[in-house]
Protein backbone atom coordinates (compact mmCIF):
# COMPACT_ATOMS: atom_id res chain seq x y z
CA UNK A 1 0.00 0.00 0.00
CA UNK A 2 3.07 2.48 1.04
CA UNK A 3 4.73 1.49 -2.24
CA UNK A 4 1.63 2.31 -4.50
CA UNK A 5 0.97 6.05 -2.13
CA UNK A 6 4.77 6.51 -3.67
CA UNK A 7 4.07 5.65 -7.29
CA UNK A 8 0.96 7.75 -6.84
CA UNK A 9 2.45 10.72 -5.14
CA UNK A 10 5.40 10.69 -7.96
CA UNK A 11 2.87 10.13 -10.66
CA UNK A 12 0.43 13.41 -9.38
CA UNK A 13 3.98 15.78 -8.63
CA UNK A 14 5.15 15.16 -12.31
CA UNK A 15 1.10 15.93 -13.01
CA UNK A 16 1.82 19.05 -10.75
CA UNK A 17 5.05 19.92 -12.74
CA UNK A 18 3.48 19.90 -15.99
CA UNK A 19 0.21 22.10 -15.17
CA UNK A 20 2.82 24.56 -13.74
CA UNK A 21 4.16 24.90 -16.84
CA UNK A 22 1.29 25.30 -18.67
CA UNK A 23 0.15 27.66 -16.41
CA UNK A 24 3.88 30.03 -16.59
CA UNK A 25 4.18 30.02 -20.05
CA UNK A 26 3.48 33.37 -21.34
CA UNK A 27 2.26 34.29 -17.94
CA UNK A 28 3.30 37.87 -18.52
CA UNK A 29 0.49 38.64 -20.80
CA UNK A 30 -0.53 42.22 -21.37
CA UNK A 31 2.20 42.99 -18.61
CA UNK A 32 3.05 45.27 -17.48
CA UNK A 33 -0.34 47.74 -17.60
CA UNK A 34 -0.31 51.29 -16.63
CA UNK A 35 -4.55 50.93 -15.49
CA UNK A 36 -5.18 47.57 -14.81
CA UNK A 37 -5.51 44.33 -17.12
CA UNK A 38 -6.21 42.16 -20.01
CA UNK A 39 -8.14 40.07 -18.35
CA UNK A 40 -11.94 40.69 -17.22
CA UNK A 41 -12.55 41.06 -13.87
CA UNK A 42 -9.18 40.29 -13.24
CA UNK A 43 -7.72 42.11 -9.62
CA UNK A 44 -5.29 45.06 -10.53
CA UNK A 45 -2.26 45.14 -9.13
CA UNK A 46 -2.67 47.43 -6.32
CA UNK A 47 -6.01 46.23 -5.58
CA UNK A 48 -4.79 43.39 -2.59
CA UNK A 49 -2.70 46.35 -0.73
CA UNK A 50 -5.28 49.10 -1.06
CA UNK A 51 -7.88 46.33 0.47
CA UNK A 52 -5.46 45.68 3.06
CA UNK A 53 -4.67 49.17 4.21
CA UNK A 54 -8.66 50.15 4.33
CA UNK A 55 -9.23 47.57 6.76
CA UNK A 56 -6.21 47.98 8.87
CA UNK A 57 -6.88 51.92 9.35
CA UNK A 58 -10.06 50.77 9.50
CA UNK A 59 -11.85 52.85 6.10
CA UNK A 60 -14.72 51.61 4.10
CA UNK A 61 -14.55 48.74 2.67
CA UNK A 62 -16.33 46.75 -0.32
CA UNK A 63 -16.14 45.42 -3.42
CA UNK A 64 -17.42 42.41 -5.78
CA UNK A 65 -15.01 39.17 -4.12
CA UNK A 66 -14.82 38.60 -0.71
CA UNK A 67 -11.74 39.54 1.04
CA UNK A 68 -9.38 36.24 1.69
CA UNK A 69 -8.15 36.49 -1.79
CA UNK A 70 -7.07 39.85 -0.83
CA UNK A 71 -5.24 39.23 2.12
CA UNK A 72 -3.48 36.42 0.89
CA UNK A 73 -1.93 38.57 -2.16
CA UNK A 74 -1.12 41.17 0.23
CA UNK A 75 1.23 38.26 2.32
CA UNK A 76 2.70 37.25 -1.10
CA UNK A 77 2.93 40.98 -2.32
CA UNK A 78 4.45 42.80 0.94
CA UNK A 79 7.97 41.46 1.12
CA UNK A 80 8.32 43.22 -2.70
CA UNK A 81 6.51 46.08 -1.29
CA UNK A 82 8.44 46.05 1.80
CA UNK A 83 11.28 45.86 -0.70
CA UNK A 84 10.59 48.73 -3.00
CA UNK A 85 10.21 50.78 0.24
CA UNK A 86 13.72 50.72 1.60
CA UNK A 87 15.18 51.16 -1.64
CA UNK A 88 13.23 54.92 -1.55
CA UNK A 89 10.71 53.68 -4.54
CA UNK A 90 7.54 54.35 -3.03
CA UNK A 91 6.30 58.13 -2.41
CA UNK A 92 3.33 59.58 -1.21
CA UNK A 93 0.83 56.98 -2.29
CA UNK A 94 -1.78 58.61 -4.93
CA UNK A 95 -4.97 56.98 -6.53
CA UNK A 96 -3.92 58.09 -9.65
CA UNK A 97 -0.72 56.74 -11.84
CA UNK A 98 1.98 56.66 -11.01
CA UNK A 99 0.49 55.93 -7.45
CA UNK A 100 3.60 57.39 -5.63
CA UNK A 101 5.62 54.82 -7.35
CA UNK A 102 9.33 55.66 -8.68
CA UNK A 103 8.95 53.24 -11.27
CA UNK A 104 5.25 52.65 -12.09
CA UNK A 105 5.22 50.07 -14.82
CA UNK A 106 8.31 47.97 -13.44
CA UNK A 107 6.28 47.87 -10.19
CA UNK A 108 2.83 47.07 -11.09
CA UNK A 109 3.73 44.32 -13.64
CA UNK A 110 5.96 42.89 -10.85
CA UNK A 111 2.81 43.13 -8.19
CA UNK A 112 0.34 41.65 -11.32
CA UNK A 113 2.97 38.78 -11.78
CA UNK A 114 3.19 37.52 -8.00
CA UNK A 115 -0.76 37.62 -8.09
CA UNK A 116 -0.58 35.81 -11.07
CA UNK A 117 1.62 32.83 -10.10
CA UNK A 118 -0.38 32.02 -6.98
CA UNK A 119 -2.91 31.66 -9.39
CA UNK A 120 -0.87 29.03 -11.54
CA UNK A 121 0.10 27.12 -8.40
CA UNK A 122 -3.39 26.56 -6.93
CA UNK A 123 -4.12 25.59 -10.49
CA UNK A 124 -1.25 23.12 -10.49
CA UNK A 125 -3.18 22.05 -7.34
CA UNK A 126 -6.85 21.91 -8.05
CA UNK A 127 -5.36 19.50 -10.80
CA UNK A 128 -3.76 17.29 -8.57
CA UNK A 129 -6.70 17.67 -6.11
CA UNK A 130 -9.08 16.10 -9.18
CA UNK A 131 -6.61 13.35 -9.40
CA UNK A 132 -6.51 12.63 -5.93
CA UNK A 133 -10.32 12.64 -5.89
CA UNK A 134 -10.47 10.20 -8.71
CA UNK A 135 -7.76 8.10 -6.70
CA UNK A 136 -9.47 7.53 -3.50
CA UNK A 137 -13.12 6.82 -6.36
CA UNK A 138 -11.58 4.50 -8.97
CA UNK A 139 -7.75 4.59 -8.54
CA UNK A 140 -4.01 5.22 -9.30
CA UNK A 141 -4.76 5.31 -13.17
CA UNK A 142 -7.87 7.04 -13.31
CA UNK A 143 -6.19 9.87 -11.21
CA UNK A 144 -3.54 10.44 -13.46
CA UNK A 145 -6.06 10.89 -16.58
CA UNK A 146 -8.58 12.95 -14.44
CA UNK A 147 -5.10 15.40 -13.30
CA UNK A 148 -4.52 15.80 -16.89
CA UNK A 149 -8.51 16.15 -18.19
CA UNK A 150 -8.51 19.51 -16.04
CA UNK A 151 -5.37 20.67 -16.57
CA UNK A 152 -5.45 20.60 -20.19
CA UNK A 153 -8.79 22.65 -20.61
CA UNK A 154 -7.62 26.17 -21.91
CA UNK A 155 -10.31 28.03 -19.97
CA UNK A 156 -8.52 26.12 -16.87
CA UNK A 157 -4.74 27.42 -18.64
CA UNK A 158 -6.24 30.42 -19.16
CA UNK A 159 -7.51 31.82 -15.94
CA UNK A 160 -4.39 30.07 -13.63
CA UNK A 161 -2.80 33.12 -16.03
CA UNK A 162 -4.93 35.57 -14.37
CA UNK A 163 -5.49 37.31 -11.31
CA UNK A 164 -9.61 36.58 -11.66
CA UNK A 165 -10.26 34.25 -7.93
CA UNK A 166 -11.99 31.55 -10.34
CA UNK A 167 -8.85 29.08 -9.71
CA UNK A 168 -7.89 30.32 -6.56
CA UNK A 169 -11.28 29.35 -5.50
CA UNK A 170 -11.86 26.42 -7.60
CA UNK A 171 -8.83 25.10 -6.12
CA UNK A 172 -10.34 25.46 -2.87
CA UNK A 173 -12.81 23.34 -4.08
CA UNK A 174 -10.87 20.31 -5.21
CA UNK A 175 -9.79 20.29 -1.70
CA UNK A 176 -12.95 19.95 -0.33
CA UNK A 177 -14.45 17.57 -3.06
CA UNK A 178 -11.37 15.58 -2.04
CA UNK A 179 -12.35 15.45 1.20
CA UNK A 180 -16.19 15.09 1.06
CA UNK A 181 -15.19 11.94 -0.78
CA UNK A 182 -13.10 10.62 1.77
CA UNK A 183 -15.97 10.77 4.35
CA UNK A 184 -18.65 9.05 1.99
CA UNK A 185 -16.11 6.14 1.70
CA UNK A 186 -15.92 6.02 5.74
CA UNK A 187 -13.37 8.54 6.55
CA UNK A 188 -14.91 9.17 10.30
CA UNK A 189 -11.89 11.26 11.84
CA UNK A 190 -13.12 14.69 13.09
CA UNK A 191 -9.91 16.12 11.58
CA UNK A 192 -11.15 14.98 8.57
CA UNK A 193 -14.56 16.81 8.69
CA UNK A 194 -12.96 19.87 10.15
CA UNK A 195 -10.73 20.20 7.30
CA UNK A 196 -13.55 19.89 4.60
CA UNK A 197 -15.51 22.60 6.73
CA UNK A 198 -12.51 24.83 6.38
CA UNK A 199 -11.96 23.93 2.62
CA UNK A 200 -15.86 24.84 1.49
CA UNK A 201 -15.41 28.10 3.65
CA UNK A 202 -12.30 29.13 2.74
CA UNK A 203 -13.67 28.51 -1.40
CA UNK A 204 -16.67 31.14 -0.57
CA UNK A 205 -14.46 33.00 1.56
CA UNK A 206 -12.70 33.33 -2.06
CA UNK A 207 -15.94 33.52 -4.47
CA UNK A 208 -19.24 33.86 -2.76
CA UNK A 209 -20.36 32.00 -5.97
CA UNK A 210 -18.68 28.89 -4.57
CA UNK A 211 -21.73 27.96 -2.25
CA UNK A 212 -23.07 26.25 -4.99
CA UNK A 213 -20.85 23.88 -4.81
CA UNK A 214 -21.80 23.05 -1.36
CA UNK A 215 -24.91 23.75 -0.99
CA UNK A 216 -26.78 20.30 -1.25
CA UNK A 217 -23.43 18.39 -0.59
CA UNK A 218 -24.20 17.72 3.09
CA UNK A 219 -27.85 15.58 1.54
CA UNK A 220 -25.24 13.12 0.25
CA UNK A 221 -22.75 12.92 2.84
CA UNK A 222 -25.30 12.65 5.24
CA UNK A 223 -26.97 9.86 3.34
CA UNK A 224 -23.74 7.89 3.60
CA UNK A 225 -23.52 8.48 7.29
CA UNK A 226 -27.36 7.25 7.56
CA UNK A 227 -26.74 4.27 5.17
CA UNK A 228 -23.23 3.28 7.91
CA UNK A 229 -25.61 4.14 11.25
CA UNK A 230 -23.48 7.31 12.50
CA UNK A 231 -25.95 10.17 11.47
CA UNK A 232 -25.44 11.87 14.50
CA UNK A 233 -21.66 11.27 15.62
CA UNK A 234 -19.72 14.04 15.96
CA UNK A 235 -18.16 13.88 12.75
CA UNK A 236 -20.60 16.66 10.26
CA UNK A 237 -21.22 18.93 13.70
CA UNK A 238 -17.25 19.35 13.50
CA UNK A 239 -17.46 20.34 9.62
CA UNK A 240 -20.29 22.84 10.69
CA UNK A 241 -18.31 24.58 13.43
CA UNK A 242 -15.52 24.60 11.36
CA UNK A 243 -17.48 25.88 8.34
CA UNK A 244 -18.50 29.39 10.40
CA UNK A 245 -15.38 29.93 12.66
CA UNK A 246 -12.76 29.70 9.19
CA UNK A 247 -15.51 31.57 7.10
CA UNK A 248 -16.21 34.47 9.80
CA UNK A 249 -12.52 35.14 10.35
CA UNK A 250 -11.77 34.73 6.41
CA UNK A 251 -14.47 36.98 4.96
CA UNK A 252 -13.65 39.23 7.64
CA UNK A 253 -17.48 38.98 8.27
CA UNK A 254 -16.24 38.63 12.57
CA UNK A 255 -13.82 40.87 12.23
CA UNK A 256 -15.11 43.85 10.41
CA UNK A 257 -19.14 43.19 9.69
CA UNK A 258 -19.71 46.54 7.97
CA UNK A 259 -17.54 45.83 5.18
CA UNK A 260 -18.52 42.12 5.48
CA UNK A 261 -22.54 43.61 4.72
CA UNK A 262 -21.49 46.22 2.26
CA UNK A 263 -20.04 43.19 0.29
CA UNK A 264 -22.88 41.64 0.43
CA UNK A 265 -25.37 44.49 -0.31
CA UNK A 266 -23.44 45.24 -3.37
CA UNK A 267 -23.35 41.60 -4.41
CA UNK A 268 -27.02 40.86 -4.19
CA UNK A 269 -28.10 44.37 -5.35
CA UNK A 270 -30.25 45.35 -8.77
CA UNK A 271 -26.65 46.42 -10.52
CA UNK A 272 -24.95 43.27 -9.42
CA UNK A 273 -25.10 41.46 -12.53
CA UNK A 274 -27.19 42.08 -15.60
CA UNK A 275 -29.31 39.52 -15.35
CA UNK A 276 -30.84 40.52 -12.09
CA UNK A 277 -34.49 40.35 -11.34
CA UNK A 278 -35.19 37.87 -14.59
CA UNK A 279 -37.84 35.50 -13.87
CA UNK A 280 -37.97 32.11 -14.09
CA UNK A 281 -39.37 30.35 -16.42
CA UNK A 282 -39.47 26.83 -18.49
CA UNK A 283 -38.28 28.11 -21.81
CA UNK A 284 -35.27 30.17 -19.61
CA UNK A 285 -34.55 26.89 -17.78
CA UNK A 286 -34.32 24.93 -20.57
CA UNK A 287 -32.12 27.25 -22.78
CA UNK A 288 -29.76 27.79 -20.33
CA UNK A 289 -29.28 23.90 -19.60
CA UNK A 290 -28.50 23.57 -22.92
CA UNK A 291 -26.02 26.66 -22.61
CA UNK A 292 -24.20 25.15 -19.77
CA UNK A 293 -24.03 21.38 -21.21
CA UNK A 294 -22.83 23.12 -24.18
CA UNK A 295 -20.12 24.98 -22.28
CA UNK A 296 -19.42 21.70 -19.93
CA UNK A 297 -18.66 19.68 -23.24
CA UNK A 298 -16.63 22.59 -24.88
CA UNK A 299 -14.30 23.35 -21.75
CA UNK A 300 -13.90 19.63 -21.47
CA UNK A 301 -13.49 18.48 -25.31
CA UNK A 302 -16.00 16.64 -26.35
CA UNK A 303 -13.49 13.21 -26.37
CA UNK A 304 -13.19 13.78 -22.47
CA UNK A 305 -16.49 14.50 -23.03
CA UNK A 306 -17.74 11.11 -24.34
CA UNK A 307 -14.90 9.47 -21.61
CA UNK A 308 -16.98 11.41 -18.88
CA UNK A 309 -20.01 10.09 -19.61
CA UNK A 310 -18.50 6.45 -19.93
CA UNK A 311 -16.94 7.00 -16.39
CA UNK A 312 -20.14 7.74 -15.32
CA UNK A 313 -22.47 5.09 -16.79
CA UNK A 314 -19.46 2.62 -15.12
CA UNK A 315 -19.37 4.66 -11.86
CA UNK A 316 -22.86 3.56 -11.82
CA UNK A 317 -23.12 0.11 -12.84
CA UNK A 318 -20.34 -0.89 -10.47
CA UNK A 319 -21.82 1.09 -7.67
CA UNK A 320 -18.42 2.60 -6.79
CA UNK A 321 -19.27 3.65 -3.38
CA UNK A 322 -18.41 8.00 -2.94
CA UNK A 323 -19.21 8.48 -6.58
CA UNK A 324 -22.11 9.87 -6.06
CA UNK A 325 -20.14 13.08 -4.44
CA UNK A 326 -18.70 14.87 -7.12
CA UNK A 327 -21.78 14.27 -9.33
CA UNK A 328 -23.61 15.83 -6.19
CA UNK A 329 -21.20 18.69 -6.32
CA UNK A 330 -21.91 19.34 -10.26
CA UNK A 331 -25.86 18.65 -9.81
CA UNK A 332 -25.70 21.18 -6.52
CA UNK A 333 -23.57 24.11 -8.50
CA UNK A 334 -26.12 23.79 -11.31
CA UNK A 335 -29.35 23.67 -9.76
CA UNK A 336 -28.36 26.51 -6.90
CA UNK A 337 -26.25 28.47 -9.22
CA UNK A 338 -26.46 28.26 -12.59
CA UNK A 339 -30.46 27.98 -12.92
CA UNK A 340 -31.04 31.21 -10.35
CA UNK A 341 -28.71 33.49 -12.85
CA UNK A 342 -29.89 31.75 -16.21
CA UNK A 343 -26.68 32.62 -17.70
CA UNK A 344 -23.66 29.92 -18.63
CA UNK A 345 -20.36 30.61 -20.27
CA UNK A 346 -17.12 28.55 -19.97
CA UNK A 347 -16.10 30.47 -16.94
CA UNK A 348 -19.08 29.65 -14.88
CA UNK A 349 -19.56 25.94 -15.36
CA UNK A 350 -15.31 25.23 -14.77
CA UNK A 351 -16.66 23.69 -11.29
CA UNK A 352 -18.78 21.44 -13.25
CA UNK A 353 -16.10 20.58 -15.47
CA UNK A 354 -13.36 20.06 -12.27
CA UNK A 355 -16.26 17.46 -10.33
CA UNK A 356 -16.51 15.76 -13.62
CA UNK A 357 -13.07 15.22 -14.29
CA UNK A 358 -12.71 12.42 -12.40
CA UNK A 359 -15.28 10.42 -14.29
CA UNK A 360 -13.42 11.23 -17.25
CA UNK A 361 -10.31 9.87 -15.59
CA UNK A 362 -12.28 6.70 -14.74
CA UNK A 363 -13.47 6.71 -18.54
CA UNK A 364 -10.16 6.76 -20.26
CA UNK A 365 -8.59 4.05 -17.38
CA UNK A 366 -11.72 1.49 -18.19
CA UNK A 367 -10.54 2.16 -22.33
CA UNK A 368 -6.53 1.63 -21.34
CA UNK A 369 -7.59 -1.55 -19.77
CA UNK A 370 -4.89 -4.56 -18.97
CA UNK A 371 -2.11 -5.46 -20.73
CA UNK A 372 -3.28 -9.18 -20.49
CA UNK A 373 -6.69 -7.85 -22.67
CA UNK A 374 -6.25 -8.62 -26.64
CA UNK A 375 -5.20 -5.87 -29.10
CA UNK A 376 -4.98 -3.48 -25.76
CA UNK A 377 -1.99 -1.44 -27.28
CA UNK A 378 -4.14 -0.23 -29.59
CA UNK A 379 -6.69 1.41 -26.70
CA UNK A 380 -3.59 2.83 -25.41
CA UNK A 381 -2.48 4.55 -28.34
CA UNK A 382 -5.90 5.81 -28.20
CA UNK A 383 -6.07 6.67 -24.82
CA UNK A 384 -2.31 8.16 -24.73
CA UNK A 385 -3.62 10.18 -27.82
CA UNK A 386 -6.16 11.53 -26.89
CA UNK A 387 -4.28 12.96 -23.76
CA UNK A 388 -1.61 14.39 -26.01
CA UNK A 389 -3.91 16.28 -28.41
CA UNK A 390 -5.57 16.90 -24.98
CA UNK A 391 -2.32 18.59 -23.51
CA UNK A 392 -1.86 20.38 -26.67
CA UNK A 393 -4.99 21.59 -26.41
CA UNK A 394 -4.46 23.54 -23.45
CA UNK A 395 -1.31 24.86 -24.78
CA UNK A 396 -3.07 26.86 -27.48
CA UNK A 397 -4.11 28.91 -24.92
CA UNK A 398 -0.52 29.79 -24.23
CA UNK A 399 0.17 29.86 -28.02
CA UNK A 400 -2.93 32.83 -27.91
CA UNK A 401 -1.51 34.33 -25.03
CA UNK A 402 1.89 34.79 -26.77
CA UNK A 403 0.64 36.06 -30.06
CA UNK A 404 -2.06 38.34 -29.45
CA UNK A 405 -2.80 41.00 -31.75
CA UNK A 406 -2.81 43.69 -29.14
CA UNK A 407 1.02 43.65 -29.26
CA UNK A 408 1.03 44.15 -32.73
CA UNK A 409 -0.84 47.01 -32.13
CA UNK A 410 0.70 48.58 -29.49
CA UNK A 411 4.24 49.91 -31.43
CA UNK A 412 1.39 51.12 -34.53
CA UNK A 413 -0.32 53.11 -32.48
CA UNK A 414 2.60 54.59 -30.22
CA UNK A 415 4.07 55.65 -33.35
CA UNK A 416 1.24 58.08 -34.50
CA UNK A 417 1.18 61.59 -33.83
CA UNK A 418 -0.50 62.35 -30.89
CA UNK A 419 -4.25 62.79 -31.25
CA UNK A 420 -7.38 61.87 -29.39
CA UNK A 421 -8.15 58.03 -29.44
CA UNK A 422 -12.02 57.28 -29.38
CA UNK A 423 -13.28 53.49 -28.13
CA UNK A 424 -15.56 52.20 -27.12
CA UNK A 425 -14.77 49.27 -25.51
CA UNK A 426 -13.43 48.57 -21.87
CA UNK A 427 -9.52 49.13 -21.37
CA UNK A 428 -9.29 45.38 -21.03
CA UNK A 429 -9.85 44.87 -24.91
CA UNK A 430 -7.60 47.56 -25.84
CA UNK A 431 -3.84 47.68 -26.47
CA UNK A 432 -1.74 48.98 -23.84
CA UNK A 433 -1.42 52.73 -24.57
CA UNK A 434 0.49 55.20 -22.23
CA UNK A 435 -1.64 56.60 -19.63
CA UNK A 436 -0.38 60.76 -21.22
CA UNK A 437 -2.15 59.46 -24.61
CA UNK A 438 -5.58 61.27 -24.66
CA UNK A 439 -8.82 58.80 -24.73
CA UNK A 440 -12.67 59.08 -24.97
CA UNK A 441 -15.24 56.87 -24.81
CA UNK A 442 -17.44 56.97 -27.48
CA UNK A 443 -20.97 55.41 -28.12
CA UNK A 444 -22.05 53.32 -31.08
CA UNK A 445 -25.83 54.31 -31.16
CA UNK A 446 -28.94 52.97 -33.23
CA UNK A 447 -28.71 56.61 -34.73
CA UNK A 448 -25.11 56.84 -35.12
CA UNK A 449 -21.51 57.36 -33.45
CA UNK A 450 -21.93 59.53 -30.76
CA UNK A 451 -18.70 61.38 -29.38
CA UNK A 452 -18.23 63.95 -26.35
CA UNK A 453 -16.76 67.55 -27.42
CA UNK A 454 -17.30 69.41 -30.88
CA UNK A 455 -14.31 67.30 -32.75
CA UNK A 456 -14.87 63.46 -33.20
CA UNK A 457 -11.69 61.53 -32.38
CA UNK A 458 -8.50 61.10 -34.41
CA UNK A 459 -8.67 57.52 -34.20
CA UNK A 460 -10.99 55.10 -33.64
CA UNK A 461 -9.76 51.86 -32.09
CA UNK A 462 -12.67 49.26 -32.24
CA UNK A 463 -12.15 45.60 -30.60
CA UNK A 464 -13.90 42.73 -31.38
CA UNK A 465 -14.08 41.91 -27.40
CA UNK A 466 -16.20 44.54 -27.59
CA UNK A 467 -18.18 45.22 -30.81
CA UNK A 468 -18.97 40.99 -31.33
CA UNK A 469 -21.11 41.87 -28.93
CA UNK A 470 -23.95 43.74 -31.69
CA UNK A 471 -24.03 40.39 -33.36
CA UNK A 472 -24.10 37.93 -31.21
CA UNK A 473 -25.89 36.13 -29.94
CA UNK A 474 -28.68 38.09 -31.59
CA UNK A 475 -28.07 41.39 -34.10
CA UNK A 476 -28.36 44.47 -32.11
CA UNK A 477 -28.73 48.40 -34.25
CA UNK A 478 -25.63 48.88 -33.17
CA UNK A 479 -24.70 46.50 -35.75
CA UNK A 480 -25.77 48.84 -38.36
CA UNK A 481 -23.53 51.72 -37.20
CA UNK A 482 -20.39 49.15 -36.83
CA UNK A 483 -20.93 47.92 -40.51
CA UNK A 484 -21.34 52.03 -41.82
CA UNK A 485 -17.98 52.55 -39.74
CA UNK A 486 -16.25 49.70 -41.25
CA UNK A 487 -17.27 50.24 -44.86
CA UNK A 488 -15.86 54.17 -44.35
CA UNK A 489 -19.38 55.95 -44.93
CA UNK A 490 -18.99 57.52 -41.49
CA UNK A 491 -16.30 60.03 -41.93
CA UNK A 492 -14.05 57.39 -40.92
CA UNK A 493 -11.71 54.96 -43.05
CA UNK A 494 -9.59 52.11 -42.33
CA UNK A 495 -6.39 52.75 -41.10
CA UNK A 496 -5.08 49.29 -39.81
CA UNK A 497 -5.58 45.42 -38.78
CA UNK A 498 -4.51 43.47 -36.62
CA UNK A 499 -5.35 40.06 -35.83
CA UNK A 500 -3.41 36.63 -35.01
CA UNK A 501 -3.00 33.30 -36.79
CA UNK A 502 -5.80 30.80 -36.69
CA UNK A 503 -5.71 27.81 -33.91
CA UNK A 504 -7.38 24.91 -33.94
CA UNK A 505 -10.53 24.52 -31.34
CA UNK A 506 -12.80 27.25 -29.94
CA UNK A 507 -11.81 30.34 -28.81
CA UNK A 508 -13.69 29.93 -25.39
CA UNK A 509 -12.26 33.32 -24.38
CA UNK A 510 -13.58 35.83 -26.22
CA UNK A 511 -11.04 38.77 -24.93
CA UNK A 512 -7.84 37.02 -25.54
CA UNK A 513 -6.00 38.39 -28.74
CA UNK A 514 -9.20 40.32 -30.38
CA UNK A 515 -9.14 41.67 -33.39
CA UNK A 516 -8.09 44.94 -33.70
CA UNK A 517 -9.23 47.38 -36.20
CA UNK A 518 -8.17 51.09 -35.93
CA UNK A 519 -10.39 53.87 -38.05
CA UNK A 520 -8.84 57.16 -39.10
CA UNK A 521 -10.39 60.84 -39.11
CA UNK A 522 -10.72 61.50 -43.08
CA UNK A 523 -9.72 64.74 -43.71
CA UNK A 524 -12.63 67.13 -44.78
CA UNK A 525 -15.95 68.56 -42.99
CA UNK A 526 -17.90 66.33 -40.54
CA UNK A 527 -20.72 66.42 -37.74
CA UNK A 528 -19.89 68.59 -35.43
CA UNK A 529 -21.94 68.62 -32.55
CA UNK A 530 -21.28 65.74 -31.19
CA UNK A 531 -22.86 63.04 -33.61
CA UNK A 532 -21.66 61.15 -36.75
CA UNK A 533 -25.43 60.39 -37.57
CA UNK A 534 -26.96 57.95 -39.82
CA UNK A 535 -29.92 59.19 -42.02
CA UNK A 536 -32.82 56.94 -41.99
CA UNK A 537 -33.58 53.98 -44.48
CA UNK A 538 -35.98 55.04 -47.46
CA UNK A 539 -36.62 58.85 -45.73
CA UNK A 540 -40.06 60.12 -47.37
CA UNK A 541 -40.08 62.74 -49.85
CA UNK A 542 -39.47 65.72 -47.13
CA UNK A 543 -36.48 64.23 -45.67
CA UNK A 544 -34.93 63.18 -48.16
CA UNK A 545 -35.40 66.63 -49.35
CA UNK A 546 -33.57 68.11 -46.48
CA UNK A 547 -30.82 65.46 -46.13
CA UNK A 548 -29.82 66.72 -49.94
CA UNK A 549 -29.24 69.54 -48.33
CA UNK A 550 -27.41 68.28 -45.57
CA UNK A 551 -25.48 66.41 -47.29
CA UNK A 552 -21.91 68.79 -46.75
CA UNK A 553 -22.15 68.24 -43.08
CA UNK A 554 -23.33 64.41 -43.29
CA UNK A 555 -20.14 62.34 -44.46
CA UNK A 556 -22.31 59.25 -44.61
CA UNK A 557 -25.63 57.97 -45.93
CA UNK A 558 -26.90 54.57 -45.26
CA UNK A 559 -29.33 53.48 -48.29
CA UNK A 560 -30.17 49.96 -46.74
CA UNK A 561 -30.33 48.08 -43.52
CA UNK A 562 -27.14 46.42 -42.97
Amino acid sequence: MKTRDQALARLLAGVAVLAFGLNVVGIRWGLPHPTGDWATDGLSPLSPLAFTWHLIHGEKWSGKYPAFHFLLLTLVQAPYVAWLKLRGEIGTIGATYPYGLAHPLEALGRLALLARLVSAAMGAAAAVFAGLTAAELFGRRAAVFAALVLLSSPVTVYYAHTTNVDIPYLCWTMIGLWLAVRVARGESTVRTFALLGAAAALAVATKDQAYACFALLPVALLWRRWQAGRLFDTGPLAALVSFVGVYAVASLAAIDPAGYLAHARQLTGPSAMPYYGIPLSVARVVRVSLRAANATASTLSWPFTVACVAGLALAAVRRVRGAEIPLAMALSYYLTFLIPILYAVPRYVLPVVAALAPFAGFGLAALWGDAEVPRAWVRRAAVGALLVIGVVRGATMDLRLLTDARYGAEPWLAAQPSGVIGTDADPSHLPRLAPTRPIVKVKLAPDGLHYPGSEPPELLVLSSARYRQYSHPFPRPERRVLMALLRGDLCYERAADFRSGALFGPRLVGNVSPHIIVLRRRRGPCEVVGTLALLPTAPPADARQASDGAHSRHQARVGAPL
